[in-house]
């Protein structure tokens, strides 16, 4: 994240026989001690908004 990756990295799966597996990776990131807040929205939310150019509503 310090490399300046941090509004280059989606989260995505394509988790199909597990799902509870998609809540563990989610659960990994949210409580990962070495991302501020904002890094994790952005993985989680932001970047794909962007890259997609989804539009506010």
């Amino acid at each position: 994240m310090r490399a300046g990756f941090g509004k280059r990295l989606l989260f995505g799966s394509d988790q199909m026989y597990w799902p509870e597996a998609i809540g563990m990776a989610v659960e990994a990131i949210e409580s990962a001690p070495f991302l501020t807040q904002d890094e994790k929205r952005d993985i989680l939310y932001n970047n794909a908004v962007r890259f997609l150019r989804i539009k506010d509503r």
